[in-house]
């Protein structure tokens, strides 16, 4: 029996055997850790008896624990030259180099004065020189980590009477010899600001900071989410507070006067960020959408929509009005602000996305999820379109319907089952009644992009030709009126062509493969209108055989509408 640490996942062997005849067992534990166990065949004799006894033993040789988060990523922070990172999950803190996307430390989030117990890390941070990082923990402490020794020299014990949901730092100005400083919110309903000071009884030679709390701001309902604005003037320097009542409050930070409440959220916003110039202000909530505010006079932009579940982060690339959002869908967006519209759809995660890190240049992002994992997106030099971009979200998005559509209710399920019931059938000898309604193939054709586009031309054509139809007969009953026997100029929309052949016309530039499915785009009044200029032709004998196969088609699809609607019986008998 081998006995690992934490429940087994999954194993192999080692392909070799040991000296003595032993073998290797890795097994990969739910810990996202890996253990290497030895299992040795040995022999013991018993007393009273010529057959020795045979007894398998095994004991772990090594672990790998370092590269892997044993549990769900919860904040990612970036040092301020992009070359280290810090990640932050229950109980363990990481620090990375992400050039090499190496592991330099791996410190568990206990201190002294907790004794074993352990931190569960929400947030963290950064402080200039990138020596030390703040992290904010569930219990409500603040502690300050050594990047060098891995070691947490600073506890600030009960900084907040609930969970640290977010924490911030304020971009020091050289020039008014600013003191460097953070701010908290909390589920204690409060905003507290924080000064980063040297620790006076530090020891010899260590220079270890500490906080040092100076400000408190009340708030009406639990803190989801802070941020600093990024103004150097100390004057106009915002802080924004995002609060479980749906609304985000912007407060003035030397003052904290109240300056504007944002409110339009369905549901609270849990991520919010600033653009450098702070004109605009994106935030992003459990409503699923993403709002841009204007900071001038609190003025909602335009709310873009495109994640299917909560949004958890949100972060601008430096310099620009570009940002990224993370989502519980497992999917990171990248967005323009300034065009309101999706760049990119960034698949990969296997759960869903807590948080996210852009460097200063917007070379690469990291993001951390629930399922364990730190990716890097890097910027390439490859050229965008945003229209195949879409084009890809839709053939995603008629792939997943056409998915949903299957299984038994669809043609393919009853084929199946028709499969599975004809030995019944052949020893019983008897026939289904309802057989005959049921198809006896799978079309081979799938709804895409191009289908839909030419449903879409069908439809601009019947429109234009019904108003081209009603333009000729205003003209004929005015030149009638007046006694007039003028000619009437072609319509040029129309390519100079009468309605019915232009109908014609753009019915042949759809390809055959796409024909069914850009029909059953058609919405019931639309398919009407076709149905009276596909009489018209096929009296004229203009494109018989297109004509009739698009009949049987529309009858087909719409074979209970048609029964229903009783003013559809005269042409149905002329089609005929």
């Amino acid at each position: 029996t081998v006995r690992a640490s934490h429940k087994i996942k999954g194993f192999t062997f080692a392909p070799f055997i040991e000296r003595g005849g032993g073998i290797r067992v890795v097994c990969a534990l739910a810990t996202n850790a890996l253990e290497v166990h030895s299992v040795v065949k040995k022999t013991e004799k018993v007393k009273g008896s010529d057959t020795p006894n045979i007894v398998y033993t095994s004991n772990k040789l090594s672990s790998l624990d370092m590269y892997g988060h044993p549990t769900g990523v919860r904040s990612i922070s970036l040092s301020s030259d992009d070359v280290l990172a810090c990640t932050v999950s229950k109980s363990v803190t990481k620090v990375w180099n992400v050039n090499n996307r190496s592991c330099l430390r791996s410190p568990p989030l206990t201190s002294s004065s907790s004794g074993s117990s352990s931190h569960y890390g929400l947030c963290s941070t950064f402080l200039p020189g990138n020596t030390h990082v703040v992290i904010g923990t569930r219990e409500g402490h603040l502690l300050v980590l050594d990047v060098a020794s891995g070691d947490i020299v600073y506890v600030e014990e009960n900084a907040h009477d609930g969970a640290i949901w977010s924490l911030d730092l304020r971009r020091p100005n050289l020039e008014h010899d600013e003191p460097i400083a953070i701010v908290t919110g909390s589920a204690d309903k409060m905003v507290k600001f924080w000064d980063v000071e040297r620790q006076e009884d530090a020891e010899e030679g260590a220079h270890h900071p500490m906080v040092v709390h100076t400000r408190s701001l009340q708030m009406s309902d639990d803190v989801v989410a802070v941020r600093y604005s990024y103004s150097m003037d100390p004057s106009q320097r915002m802080v924004f507070v995002s609060s479980l009542d749906c609304t985000i409050k912007v407060f003035f930070d030397d003052s904290l006067k109240f300056f504007l409440s944002l409110y339009g959220h369905k549901l609270p916003a849990l991520a919010l960020d600033a653009a450098d110039d702070d004109t605009i202000l994106a935030t992003a909530g459990a409503d699923k959408t993403i709002k841009i505010w204007g900071l001038d006079f609190g003025d909602t932009h335009r709310t873009l929509h495109g994640h299917t579940d909560s949004i958890t982060d949100l972060r601008f690339v430096r310099k620009t009005h570009y940002f990224f959002t993370a989502s519980k869908d497992g999917t990171v967006r990248y967005w323009d602000a300034d065009r309101f519209e999706q760049i990119l759809l960034l698949n990969g995660h296997a759960a869903e996305v807590s948080c996210l890190a852009v460097s200063r240049t917007g070379a690469y992002v990291l993001s951390g999820g629930m399922d364990r994992q730190i990716r890097v997106w890097e910027r390439t030099k490859d050229m965008v379109f945003l229209e195949e971009e879409r084009e890809r979200e839709l053939e995603a998005m008629f792939d997943e319907v056409d998915g949903s559509k299957g299984g038994d209710q669809g043609t393919a399920g009853i084929l199946q089952r028709r499969r599975q019931g004809d030995d019944e059938d052949e020893l019983d000898g008897e026939d289904d009644a309802a057989g005959d309604d049921q198809p006896q193939s799978e079309a081979a054709v799938r709804r895409s992009v191009l289908s839909v586009a030419a449903g879409d031309r069908i439809m601009e054509a019947i429109e234009l030709a019904d108003q081209e139809t009603k333009d000729i007969a205003t003209f004929n009953r005015a030149q009638k009126k007046a006694g007039r026997d003028e000619k009437r100029r072609p319509n040029p929309m129309l390519l100079g062509m009468e309605p019915p052949l232009y109908i014609l016309w753009v019915l042949r530039t759809v390809k055959s493969a796409d024909l069914e499915q850009s029909l059953l785009v058609l919405p019931l009044n639309h398919m009407e209108r076709l149905l009276h200029y596909l009489i018209s032709l096929l009296r004229s004998g203009r494109g018989v055989e297109l004509c009739s196969k698009i009949a049987v088609i529309l009858v087909k699809t719409h074979q209970s509408q048609i029964i229903a609607n009783r003013s559809l019986a005269t042409p149905l008998r002329e089609l005929k």
